[in-house]
């Protein structure tokens, strides 16, 4: 019998014994069988081979036939259990317990793959249950025109069309649109021709005027896009919102956080055209038309927050920005041009927002929770859930994020491959790693809660959102995985909640800046303490809002200027070129808006750290302090003038 295919290894040593037994081929072959059935080491197979080939050279010398010694022998599985029970029990005692510890743990390893394996299936058996219809009540949330005449936008779509806005259109590369984007100003070489572009689109930017008066905005947030939607931002997007729609009750979408809203940037960019039609106004002497674009642009910065979604929230904010320093860059530039009656327009424009917009809202971004939520993890009907990370989920989040930011995957993508496998080999360890549902939910209620809270404080009160910000971070860097869900909506909120208290912080700026304005209008003069204002032209004292105290005033004619005392709390007297020397090149808002320790250059070109107040009005017929000193100018050398 030919005995090669034996497998080396632990069989070598004994299959040598065995050859060189000299014993017939059957009685060989019953060997073998017996010792690989013992399953021992090779050195005791190779002893036990020799032991067996003595007993079966002794029966054949006895005259015994092969075949009668094999079936003299017994059977060899029974055979092959007792010599490998009496060769383990000549093992020394380290040996056999560690052989046991083995042992014991394979059969933990197997136990534990079968447990895991059923928890895994049981995991994936257990389909989300998709309760909330998060979009529709969304578009509860938006405001509703109690009339067609209520709706701005039809109004703002026919305006953007008319810019040159719409998707394709080659207007929107014209020379006039890159300069108006490029934020020319009077001085600036492009000027006439930006001019010249607003000129040419005057019932444009009557349109969007009229819109903007209008009580509701009208966006068809979360609804299909109509045909003149389509035309505006072309058929991609409405493509999308179709199937968003038609898939927001699947447990492999994701509505909220793949909702669209390509109206920010149009709202944005709105604004900004109507910024620049201001100045083009006001450089031309026409006053009701300044006062009319800014008053639009701050309408426009409601439109934009209906809904409260945050994203729409920090653009409403952001064209609040451009609308109050705008407007304070003007007054300073010509503080004659405006009569009290369009002073006072402008006043009651720049401070008036509803209430419930100065401070966070986060029952849209709560909604945006929810949509994850009872996707990522399963319901018992209670409350809670485990985390349930299932390929559907893993898919829809991927693509949504790469739609969101405009990218393309494909299934033949390795992302969405290992998408198919990892989420069943990972899902019963995630819902062990990761907090389960109601501690999760609970986690999220409690820091938006806080957030929202945060949000009232003046901007002074700062320290307590960034400790909220750094125990989120010590919270999460503690836990990466625990809390997976929260991290991706929580750290936005922050800089959201000391957005707002900037944002009433300019509101108290501008106010006063106009109040200052209508005195010298009446007066012939500057004030010169805040009881000449008040409260003939402001309700009460401007609040200085890092300090909690009454805003500083000083000077007369071109030193006449009014300042906050900024971050630093010192007081270093209002000086309205200090803002010149800023080596950054970030837009006016961001300048001027609390200037504490900012970048300065020096003569020899490098930068020097320099505390400033935060100045609010400081006339000086001309727009030099908003602007950057030419190179190489010393720290404080006012910008040329324009």
């Amino acid at each position: 019998m030919n005995l090669r295919w034996i497998p080396f290894g632990r069989m070598r040593a004994a299959h040598a014994v065995i050859e060189s037994s000299g014993l017939p081929a059957d009685v060989q072959a019953f060997v073998t069988q017996v010792v690989r059935r013992t399953k021992l080491r090779a050195a005791e197979r190779a002893d036990v081979a020799r032991e067996l080939c003595s007993h079966f050279h002794e029966a054949i010398a006895a005259g015994r036939a092969p075949a009668d010694a094999i079936a003299a022998y017994g059977d060899p599985r029974a055979s092959a259990r007792q010599v490998r029970t009496a060769a383990i029990a000549k093992r020394h005692v380290l040996d056999r317990a560690a052989g046991t510890a083995f042992t014991a743990i394979g059969y933990a390893c197997v136990a534990f793959v079968a447990a895991y394996a059923a928890f895994t299936l049981y995991l994936q058996l257990r389909q989300p249950v998709i309760s909330v219809d998060s979009l529709a009540r969304f578009r509860e949330r938006l405001a509703v025109p109690a009339a067609p005449a209520d709706d701005a936008w039809p109004h703002y779509r026919a305006a953007f069309m008319a810019l040159g806005m719409d998707a394709g259109t080659a207007e929107s590369k014209s020379p006039g649109q890159i300069t108006v984007s490029e934020l020319h100003e009077p001085g600036d070489p492009s000027w006439a021709e930006t001019v010249a572009w607003l000129d040419a689109h005057r019932d444009a930017l009557a349109t969007l005027r009229d819109a903007a008066r209008r009580p509701v905005f009208g966006f068809p947030a979360g609804r299909a896009f109509d045909a003149e939607d389509e035309r505006l931002f072309g058929a991609g997007p409405a493509e999308t919102m179709r199937q968003l729609i038609a898939t927001r009750m699947d447990a492999r979408s994701l509505p909220m956080l793949g909702i669209l809203l390509p109206q920010l940037a149009g709202m944005r960019n709105g604004a900004r055209v109507l910024a620049y039609d201001a100045f083009h106004a006001a450089e031309s002497g026409d006053g009701e038309r300044m006062v009319a674009d800014l008053e639009a642009m701050m309408a426009m910065s409601i439109h934009v927050q209906d809904g409260r979604i945050l994203i729409g929230d920090l653009v409403g904010m952001a064209i609040r920005a451009m609308a109050r320093t705008r407007a304070i860059e003007l007054l300073e530039w010509k503080p004659d041009l405006l009569d009290d009656a369009r002073l006072a327009r402008l006043q009651r424009a720049l401070t008036t927002v509803p209430p419930a917009l100065e401070r966070l809202d986060l029952d849209s971004e709560r909604l945006f929770w929810t949509d994850l939520e009872q996707r990522f993890f399963t319901d018992d009907g209670d409350g809670a859930g485990l985390f349930r990370m299932s390929r559907d989920t893993f898919v829809a989040l991927v693509e949504t994020v790469d739609n969101t930011s405009g990218a393309k995957r494909s299934n033949a993508d390795g992302t969405l491959t290992i998408a198919a496998v990892l989420p069943f080999v990972s899902s019963p360890a995630a819902a062990l790693l990761i907090a389960d549902r109601r501690e999760t939910h609970d986690y999220f209620e409690r820091r938006a809660a806080g957030f929202e809270r945060l949000s009232a404080l003046p901007v002074r009160d700062r320290a307590q959102i960034d400790a909220l910000e750094a125990e989120l971070e010590r919270e999460f860097g503690a836990s990466p995985l625990r809390l997976i869900l929260p991290r991706l909506l929580l750290p936005a909120f922050g800089r959201a909640s000391f957005a707002f208290a900037q944002d009433r912080a300019w509101s108290t700026a501008a106010g006063a800046a106009c109040a200052v304005v209508r005195f010298h209008r009446a007066n012939g003069a500057w004030p010169r303490t805040w009881g000449d204002v008040v409260p003939a032209y402001l309700a009460a004292v401007p609040e200085d809002p890092w300090t909690g105290k009454p805003a500083r005033m000083a000077g007369q004619g071109g030193e006449f200027r009014v300042w906050s005392l900024g971050e630093d709390g010192n007081d270093e007297g209002g000086d309205p070129q200090a803002g010149n020397g800023l080596a950054d090149s970030a837009s006016p808002s961001t300048r001027c808006f609390l200037n504490d320790a900012r970048q300065y250059r020096s003569t020899d070109g490098r930068s020097a750290d320099r505390d400033v107040d935060w100045v609010w009005y400081a006339p000086r017929s001309a727009v030099n302090r908003w602007r950057l000193p030419e190179e190489g100018a010393a720290p404080g050398t006012p910008a040329p003038p324009r």
